[in-house]
């Protein structure tokens, strides 16, 4: 059984019923989203199956959306490798927090722009870095690197995997974070490439700061959306559409509010 939480409208059962409402979840279209078991700062929080109270800032856009929309969503949180496929299977109805590629079309469903997805109906951009030992002589100048002799580290199923791989650099996928940069500090690899708000999280958190060290520029700088199965959304499409409104809505008028509310946790 697929564990998660739903969240209703801020209205109570009592409430709706004075409105004359009392009927009106029994209308709602169901939507379960999936996210990734790994923390992603303050736009994931947290590590496991657990949803704590305050999940992450996309994880409350996509919430938010759902009630806007009078769509009754639930959340679960899975490896994030298996994500697309649970979509596929349709264990799953939709993906909070993904990047695009041409690849996801024939699973997943973004709010589409000609042939890619609409940067206008993204909940944030992230980006990817390098990250290597402190006495590390490897060196990036944003096109090229220089002076790897072993793998590129990063997290097994990310997209980051397929675009290092385009580019004729050789990648060790990981199951996670910790051991991406265990094998880093072990030489095993000769550098970790991830969203920056996970990596400078965990060399803090680490106390890592005197053995790794961040190159710059970022590899890349990318909008992650919500996104939605294809048989979901090919059964829903005006619901799908006000979905993403929402998404781009609450990131235009709330973000600096939702960023304020996590201030905590960014340091």
């Amino acid at each position: 059984m697929m564990s998660g939480r739903k969240r209703f409208s801020f209205l109570g059962a009592a409430t709706l019923c004075l409105l004359g409402i009392c009927g009106a979840r029994a209308d709602e279209l169901a939507l379960r989203l999936g996210y990734s078991d790994k923390e992603s700062a303050i736009f994931l929080v947290g590590d496991g199956a657990t949803i704590p109270e305050k999940p992450g800032i996309a994880v409350e856009m996509a919430e938010a959306a759902a009630r806007s929309c009078q769509i009754a969503a639930t959340l679960a949180r899975y490896p994030g490798g298996r994500l697309l496929a649970l979509a596929g299977e349709n264990t799953i109805d939709g993906v909070v927090m993904l990047s695009f590629n041409h690849e996801r079309l024939a699973i997943a469903a973004y709010p589409m722009k000609g042939d890619a997805a609409d940067p206008d109906f993204q909940i944030a951009s992230l980006s990817y870095a390098f990250y290597v030992r402190a006495d590390s002589g490897i060196t990036w100048d944003g096109i090229d690197v220089g002076g790897l002799t072993k793998p590129i580290g990063a997290n097994f199923g990310w997209s980051i995997v397929e675009d290092l791989k385009k580019e004729g650099l050789p990648v060790e996928p990981a199951k996670d974070t910790a051991n991406n940069f265990n094998k880093l500090l072990g030489g095993r690899i000769d550098a970790v490439a991830t969203h920056t708000t996970i990596g400078d999280a965990y060399v803090a958190h680490h106390h890592l700061a005197a053995q790794v060290k961040r190159l710059e520029p970022p590899i890349s700088t990318k909008p992650y959306y919500l996104v939605l199965s294809r048989a979901w959304h090919d059964s829903h499409p005006d619901a799908a559409q006000c979905l993403w409104r929402s998404i781009a809505k609450q990131r235009r008028q709330d973000m600096p509010a939702l960023i304020e509310r996590y201030r905590d946790a960014m340091n």
